[in-house]
This record gives C-alpha cells, structure tokens and sequence, in this order.
C-alpha cells in the first residue's frame, strides 16, 4: 500500500479487531470487515483553512524609480487600491489564491499570484509606442498597431501639463499636419485650426469636431470653434483624424480632418477627489516702438516742412506759416514750436493695455466598480483682458456615467451644461471704425487721455490738424459689447450584446446652444469726427440652436485562426434648427439707457428667421488583419444633405488603406533593437457640405416698385434674389496617403513619416452668368485646388537612473496650389476692408488661393533724372508725376509707366512648413518642461500699417517709419520715403491706397509657448496633509516670440479668417504673456 508506515507489534491473544486496531494506528487508511473480507480506504486528510493574507508592496518602473497613482485590482473582486507618491501600497484580507492586477497609464499591465506572500516588489515595463493602446475612431475604437491611417494623439497628461483655458491652444505645436493659429488674445478668443493645409475657397476649412460620438457645429456669429465652451481638464485624449482612410467614415464632413474629443469617464476601484487652481497674471506679450511726444513734434513739422517746399519753387522749410498761403498742409502747429519742451509725452499703448488677473478653479470626483462607473466635475475660470474693459467668465460642468446591467447590456450617458459670458472691446480694425489698437498706435502723444476736469481729452481739436483719431482709452471704457453664451450638449447610449461578437448600439444626443450679443455705441465716440454731434446706436443678436443626432450601428468582431475581423454597419440622423434676431437701434434719446428698446428707430436685419439644415447617413467599415502582419480598412458612407440641389442631394464617400506590420515576419524576429516597423498607404474621397443652408435655391428678398400714373405709388414687393441651382453637390477631396512607422530600443525612440496629396475639386463658387439673366453671379460647382507635402515625428524616451527624458518633435510642409477656376480661368481679386481703394488679394491659377495683391517696392527716386529715366505714375497728360524721395514702384507689364496693371502677387499666408517640439525632464520630485512652436516661410499683410507706418505725417507713426529719406546724400534708413503731409496729393494716390510690398512682411517665428516647472510633495508632507497626491507649479505661457514681423503678433487671421482674403493685420488683440501659479491635490 502507497505511503503506508512501518508496523510492529507485539500481541497475544488479542482478537481480530484489536489487532487491526494497533496495526491502522497512525495510517493514512481505514478499514472496515465486509463478511470475511477486510475492506482497506484510503483516508481524506481535509486541509486547515488559511489565514487570510495581508499584502504590502512597492510599484516602480525599470529604473527603481517608484510610480505613484498605480492601480492595484484584486482580479475577480471590487478590491482596488493605488499606489502613494513612493509608489507604495497595501491589500488586507486577501485570499492565499489571489491575483492582483496593476495598471498604470504608458506601462504593460501586470497580473502577479499573491500566493500567500506579504510583501512584493513589481516592476513595470514602459510601452513606449502603446501599440495595445486603444485609439478612438469614427465609431468605433482600434488597437493603435492595427490603425492604417494617419492619426495623431494628445493625451490628457499632455493637456494638464499646459494649464490653458481652450482645447485649441493645448493643440497648438503638438501635433504634424496640425496647425493651430492663435490670432488673438481676446478672453474667450479663438483660433484657426487647419489640418493639412486648406481645401476650399468657399465652404469653411475648419475640421469637424466630434464631442463624445457627437459631431458639433460652430456657433452662429462667433469666430470661435466649439472647443472654446469645452472645459480642457475634463479631457481625456483627442484624437485627430488625417487621411481619407481615417475621415471618410464622416463623408461630407470630412474633407477639412476631424478631431475626436473624449472626456473623461470613471475607474473601477477608489473612488477619487481632485481640485486644481491656476492663478497668474497676464501682460501684453509685445509693445511697439512709436515715437515719444518730441520725437512726433520733429515728425509734424518736418512733414509740413517737406510739403511745403516740394508745393513750388523757391519755398523754404525755414518760410514762417505767415507764408504758407493759410494751409494746414503746409501750417506748423504752435504746439509743437518747441518740441524738446514736450519730453516723452504719454504712451498710449500702456493707457489701454493693462496687467490683467485670471484664475481657473478645477474639481472633480470619479469612482466606481466593475457595473459602474462615473466621473463629475466643475470648472469656474474667471479672466480680465489685458486691454481695458474685456474680460470673461465661464461655468463649466459635466456628469459623465456609464453601466453594465448585467452580461449583454450597458449603458451610459453625459450631460455637459457650460455658461459663458465675456465683455469685448472693439480692439479689432482701423481707428476710422474705432479700433483701438490702431486708435493707440496713432494717437498724438503730447496729449492726455484726461483734461483737468477729469474728462476724456479731444485727440483732435488742438491745433494740431491732424486727422480725427478718437481717444482709445475712451473706446475701452465706454464702448459696450457683452457676449453671454449658454450651452448644454449631452449623449445617451444603449450597447447591447445580441450574440457571441455581435453588439448594437444605438446613441441619442442633443446640443443646445444659446448665444446674445448686446452693443451698444455712445454718442461721445465718433472716430470719424470727434468734435461733431453724433446719436447712439446699438444692436441686438441672439441664436438659439437646437441639434439632434440619432445613431444605430451593428458590430461584428471575430477571430479564428490567424484571422481578425471588426465590421461596422448603420445610419445616422442628424438635424438642426437655429433662429436667429439681429435687431439694430438708432435715434437713441441719450447715453443712459442702452437696451435696444430704448432705440428711436429698431431695424431687423435681413440675417434674422429660421435656419435648418439635416443630414442622413449610411455608414459602413470592415478592418481585417491576417496573422496581426497584414492589415486592411475599407470604409464607406452615403450622405443626403438638405443644403444641396435636388438632383444632387446624395454623395458617396469610400476609402481603402493596406498596412504591413513588417517588425512581424519572421526575417525580423531576432532583430532585438526593432521594436515596431509598419508600412501603410491610404487613398478615399471625403467631401465638404460646408455651406449656406439654402446656397441651391432661389431665394427672395423685399424690393420696393413704383407704379401708377404718375409713378406716385410705392409699394413692397418681393422679387428672387439667387439662381436656383438643382445640382449643387460637394466639394469632393481625394486624398493618397503613404506613412511609415517604427519604433527602436523597446519602442525607446520612434518615428514616423507620411506624405500626402489632396485635391479637392467641384469647389463651391459664385461665377459670373449672363446678365440677361437677371443676375450677376450663381454658385456653381467648379475650380479645383491641390495641398501635398511631408510630415514628420520623432518621439525619445531617455531614462538614466532617477533622470527622465522625453522628447517629443514634429515637422510639416505643405503646398497648396489653385489647379482651375471658372469657366474661363480668371483670377478672383479680393479686398480687405481696411484698405480705402483696390483690391487686396488674388487667387489665380498655379499659385496660392488668397496671395497678397499691389504694387511692388523697388526703391525710392533719388533726382530728377531717376524719375526722368524710370517709369513713374503719370497723369491722363502722360505728365510723370512721381517726384525724389517718393517710392518707386516696379514696372510689371513693361509698358512704361506705373497703373494699375503693374500690380502684381507679393507674398503668400501660406507657410513652407511648420514645427512644434516639446522637452520634459523629470529629477526625483521636480520635472521640467517647455514647448516651442514655430511657422517658417509666409507673409503677413500688415494693414495697420497703412497708418502707424503713414509717410504723411497725419498721425503718430513707428520709429522705424519717422527716418524717411531727405535728400540725395541723406537717404535715412534707406527704405522709407521723404515724410511729406501732402503725400496723397503727389500723383501717387492712386497707389497708396492700395497694397504696396512694404505693407507685406516676413511672418515667420518661433515662439516659447511654454514654460512648466513643476514639484510633486514627498509623502512625509502629504500625510501630513492627509491628502493622496500634492503638486505645485509655475508657468509661463507665451514667453518670447522670435520674428522679424513688426506688429504685435504674425499669427493673423482677419475678417472670420475668410480664405479669400487671409492673413491680413488690422490690429488684432495682442498676446498676453501669461505667468500662472498651480496648485493641485487629490483625495
């Protein structure tokens, strides 16, 4: 018998079952006597129950340093736990049988046997690429290994690590192809957002933004994008969608990018307190250098000096004004009689700009366990602007839930209500419309903004003679302009498991958006004038938006064998009504009472009524990978859109992509230091629907008509106002695409590179018809333009012991060309408006859409001879009228002489290429951190120039402006011309006003956007503190510009960024360099 013990006995006379008795004594069987048999069992020894085990243990990364927040699951069980900030933690009560489960955000998860020890030490590996990350896509998710098409990615660390109030600046210098403008400092402002160069001329260049499954749309009347009602802490990663293979899912929305926001949801485990503060301080980032009060004296008089001498022979500059024939062209102001007298006089530009305060609250709390799961935060952000009288504040929430109900179904639902409301200035535009950047830049300097009474001071009116420039610390104080928006988005989903691999899921959702806007102009401001009367005016608008979105999709995930399928099928519906009240006010009794019933006379403005538009979609994508090495995507969508023609309301939008993940094959394998290497190439068509809700049909409008027999009679009539145009479709973009990726090192270093090629054809435009007709132009499908070019990113993960290293770089170049245009070809010329006469911008076949358009500067007329010997500008006599020390223009046509044929293209908006680079360093407790952002190769219209860099001395001007040439062996800077106040009568007035190449400057710059030092309390402070995690920082936002541009900022984007006339300075609002203090604690 197996694993009996030795017997020995020593019995007389005993019986049968003493003798058993003695010899099962002590052995692992039993017996029993079955008739005359003895039956031997072997004996079920039941084990002693174990205590149950008490776990302590420390988490940490490859280099022993620990890794604070780790998530430490019992698996099977509610059990969690995280790690403090030395990456410790403990588990009481567990099983001897227990498996625990780590996790922490860019390392390999990790399941280690309890069995029955009390302490362990678990180092993670860092997965460096995340190619088993889950990336959102349309409708869906994938592994990042699998994705064949160009995506890039910002996680919710990198946004946390830029404490910004707007998603869009958080996007800016991080991403390739991604080219974030930031063209104003406005609280609340906006910026652009291109990817891959721009694709319309018409139909919007901005890319879809998709909120949670919910594709949103911009606000009406507002320059900002939807991400700006969007609290940036309650984001968990956003996705941006590139190629055609990526965006094609989305349609007719598609052609521009898309980018998918996900907000962040709950954890399963212990539930989490944590509240962040951002508070600092904001300047202006740059000032300009214009002239001191004496240095604007010598400016007048020597400008009516020059006048005065070039009106005729025998005129001297030293000639008393009792000779200048009473002409205030040629009259020295008296003021100015002395000018060492008059010092430094009053800076305007420090009147208007200010230090301005702003501080952003954050709290949130999350939780859960394995059924469910929540996330609810709040946000206040309170900012004044650095200009005088801006300044915004803004409400945000979110309730974020989800449930599994038991094992087929889950559901969950987010609830997001924001309120934001913000006092503007009328910073923008030149002084004649108020503007009061230009209004600073202008201003006489030897005056105050205050009299002696404490009233604003009358720029003009002091004998200067000058042209009216109004007072712009007035205009920031009195001017009113008040934005409130309210905006409540929410989703709801139900995901249903039908069978093995099979899912439906259907999403509802909802975007309510209420915007107003109240202004209101006083009587005491009239920059055309100052000294004249003038009445109050105002205007109210207001827009209430109500969108809807239904969704239904079917799912299909298998695998088998060396096979993975993921199909998707459904629809969508989505649909929107927004009715909009532009009111405006005249004939105001006084200043007081400014609400728009308080208006003499109130007009309703042709904008106001009902707009709708919807959209109904069939969707489909299969991705297939055989052996995890070879990858397809194919993916379709059908959209019927309301906005287009009836015989054209369909469009069809398919795309393909192929990836080789060749780090697989077995060549490969035994390469150590390859980590990843994948190959992949995409083409599709995704198409743009962009555009007027009613550009198909003929629309009418009110006109007036005269009858009776005398022509006595008028009545209202109404008469169609557009062609009707039955086949109005897209704007369609096919996109190739080819990338490469690899990874080296265990993904240590990685890189990758993609180029493109989009055109988009059937561009939307208003071409000229027949006259006959009726009409002078209908929109029609035609044109064609072409964007190509390089992306290119570097990511390094560098780790010496304590020292971490991480770098993160990005480079783009694209080119965009105009391939057709019209019927015949003919260039589209443009103006802006700040310019009185001529146009602006051309946009022409071979060269960029909406290039700069004038006259080019080629030097200046040094003698008679020069102007005798050179084309000038002449009158309808052939007479030359240009004169020495005036610019000299090139003559572009040959012909002679200088018209409006010579003007010619001057520059570009459009850059060579773009970079972004980001640096962290992390020592022990501290980390460190900057970014950098730089655009290379484009020009800016500096129109404000047209003023602050006036040759006829009829304002304040730039240094840089005030050293014109005087003479033939004085040429000043040898770049600017003599300072004449007669200029615009020289015979050159016709080009002044007009676009000249000295208005056009290089725009390109790098700039410092951010500065982080950063410091995580030891865990000695936080138990004293009795809190989980503690960090402190200090930042600095947009800490240096370096560029050769004059004005405030070369990221321009004038007129809502039309792409007809862009790139173009009209004094926007500045930068503020920004210096934020950051608290941030958890529980």
């Amino acid at each position: 018998m197996v694993n009996a013990k030795p017997v020995t006995l020593n019995l007389k006379g005993a019986s049968l079952e003493k003798a058993l008795q003695e010899s099962f004594k002590g052995q692992p069987f039993s017996y029993s006597i079955d008739n005359k048999t003895i039956v031997v069992n072997k004996i079920e020894i039941k084990p002693q129950p174990k205590l149950p085990v008490d776990l302590k243990g420390k988490v940490t990364d490859k280099s022993g340093q620990p890794l604070p927040g780790a998530t430490i699951k019992v698996k099977g069980s509610d059990k969690v736990t995280q790690t403090d900030v030395n990456g410790n933690f403990s588990l009481n009560g567990l099983a001897d049988n227990a498996v625990i489960v780590i996790t922490y955000t860019g390392f390999v998860v990790q399941e280690i046997a309890v069995a029955g020890k009390n302490n362990i030490s678990v180092s993670l590996v860092e997965d460096s690429q995340n190619l088993n990350t889950v990336v959102v896509v349309g409708y869906g998710t994938q592994q990042r290994k699998d994705v064949t098409g160009s995506i890039s990615s910002i996680n919710a660390q990198r946004i946390k690590d830029q404490p910004v109030v707007s998603l869009d600046n958080a996007m800016a210098a991080q991403m390739a192809g991604v080219q974030v403008t930031q063209a104003t400092g406005a609280p609340g402002g906006g910026s652009t957002v291109r990817i891959r160069g721009a694709g319309s001329l018409s139909a919007g260049n901005e890319p879809l933004y998709v909120v949670d499954g919910f594709p949103v749309t911009n606000d009406y009347n507002q320059r900002n994008n939807p991400l700006n009602t969007i609290n940036p802490a309650d984001i968990d990663n956003i996705q941006v969608l590139k190629d055609a293979s990526a965006t094609a899912i989305y349609g007719s929305r598609g052609s521009n990018g898309v980018v998918i926001i996900t907000t962040k949801s709950g954890k399963s485990g212990v539930s989490k307190i944590d509240f962040s503060l951002n508070t600092g301080l904001q300047q202006v980032e740059k000032t300009l250098d214009v002239l001191n009060a004496k240095e604007y004296a010598y400016f007048i008089n020597e400008a009516r000096n020059n006048a005065w001498v070039n009106s005729g022979p025998g005129r001297s500059a030293s000639d008393p004004n009792s000779a200048r024939l009473n002409n205030v062209m040629y009259l020295l102001p008296a003021v100015f009689s002395d000018p060492e007298s008059l010092g430094e006089g009053t800076n305007w530009q420090n009147e208007i700009f200010r230090t301005a305060p702003m501080s952003n609250y954050q709290l949130n709390f999350s939780g859960g366990n394995d059924k469910t799961k929540f996330f609810v935060s709040g946000g206040y952000l309170t900012q004044d602007g650095i200009i005088i009288g801006s300044d915004l504040k803004r409400y945000s929430f979110r309730a974020n839930v989800e449930s599994q109900l038991n094992k087929r179904v889950k559901v969950g639902a987010n609830l997001t209500p924001s309120f934001t409301f913000s006092n503007q200035t009328l910073a923008e535009g030149n002084w004649q419309g108020g503007g009061i950047i230009q209004s600073a830049l202008t201003a006489a300097p030897h005056l105050k903004p205050y009299d002696a009474n404490g009233n604003y001071t009358q720029i003009t009116g002091q004998g200067v003679g000058t042209s009216e420039v109004d007072n712009p610390v007035k205009i920031a104080k009195e001017y009113f302009q008040q934005q409130n928006t309210l905006r409540l988005l929410g989703t709801a989903f139900v995901d249903v498991n039908l069978a093995k691999d099979l899912n439906f899921k259907t999403l509802v959702g909802a975007d309510f958006r209420n915007f107003d806007q109240d202004v209101f102009n006083p009587s005491i401001i009239n920059p055309n004038n100052t000294n004249a009367t003038k009445l109050p005016v105002g205007s109210y608008d207001e827009s209430n938006s109500r969108n809807w979105l239904s969704e239904f999709t079917l799912n299909y995930k298998k695998t088998f064998d060396k096979h993975a399928f993921d199909v998707l099928a459904g629809y969508t519906i989505q649909k929107e009504r927004t009715d909009l009240t532009s009111l405006s006010g005249s004939n105001y009794a006084s200043d007081a009472v400014r609400t728009i019933n308080a208006a003499g006379l109130v007009t309703v403005g042709a904008a106001s009524g009902p707009q709708e538009w919807s959209l109904l979609s069939y969707i489909a994508r299969l991705n297939y990978s055989y052996n995890d090495k070879y990858l397809l995507t194919a993916t379709f969508r059908q959209d019927g859109s309301s906005r287009f023609g009836g015989d054209n309301k369909w469009g069809t939008f398919p795309s393909v992509s192929l990836g080789w993940r060749v780090s697989e094959e077995d060549f490969l394998k035994d390469v150590n230091w390859l980590s990843e290497l994948k190959i992949r190439a995409s083409y599709g068509l995704t198409g743009n629907n962009f555009i007027t809700n009613y550009g198909s049909i003929g629309l009418t409008g009110i006109e007036n008509y005269i009858f009776g027999p005398s022509g006595g009679i008028v009545n209202n009539g109404i008469r169609q106002t557009t062609i009707a145009n039955s086949l109005l479709g897209w704007e369609r973009n096919k996109q190739f695409d080819a990338g490469l990726e690899f990874g080296l090192l265990q993904n240590r270093f990685s890189m990758s590179f993609d180029y493109y090629n989009k055109t988009t054809s059937d561009l939307l435009l208003n071409v000229p018809v027949p006259t006959l007709t009726g009409y002078s132009t209908a929109l029609r499908n035609i044109g064609e333009i072409n964007n190509k070019g390089f992306e290119f990113t570097v990511v390094s993960r560098n780790m010496v012991k304590e020292f971490k290293w991480t770098t993160d770089f990005n480079f783009s170049t694209n080119n965009i060309k105009v391939i057709a245009l019209g019927p015949d070809g003919s260039a589209i010329l443009n103006r802006q408006t700040t310019f009185a006469a001529g146009n602006t911008h051309i946009t022409q076949i071979g060269a960029e859409p909406g290039s700069f358009f004038g006259y080019k500067v080629i030097g200046i007329y040094q003698n008679a001879d020069d102007v005798a010997n050179s084309p000038a500008v002449e009158n309808a006599a052939n007479v030359k009228l240009s004169k020495p020390g005036q610019l000299k223009f090139a003559d572009v046509n040959g012909d002679g002489e200088i018209t409006a044929d010579d003007r010619t293209r001057l520059g570009s908006p459009f850059p060579d290429f773009t970079y972004g680079m980001t640096n962290s360093f992390a020592y022990k407790n501290f980390d460190f951190a900057f970014t950098l952002q730089g655009v290379q190769g484009f020009e800016v219209l500096n129109a404000a120039r047209r003023f602050y860099g006036n040759y006829a001395g009829s304002y304040n001007v730039l240094k840089s402006t005030s050293n014109g040439w005087k003479s033939e062996t004085d040429r000043g800077d040898g770049v600017s011309p003599q300072i004449d106040r007669n200029f615009g009568a020289l015979g050159v007035a016709s080009v002044i006003n007009n676009v000249t190449s000295q208005f056009v400057e290089d725009g390109s710059f790098l700039r410092i956007r951010n500065i982080t030092l950063g410091y995580n309390l030891p865990a000695s402070a936080l138990k004293a503190l009795k809190v989980a995690n503690a960090r402190l920082s200090f930042t600095i936002q947009n800490a240096y510009t370096f560029t050769k541009y004059e004005g405030y900022n070369p990221e321009v984007s004038f007129e809502g960024a039309n792409p007809l006339v862009p790139g173009v300075d009209s004094g926007g609002y500045p930068l503020a360099r920004t210096f934020m203090f950051g608290l941030n604690f958890g529980f």
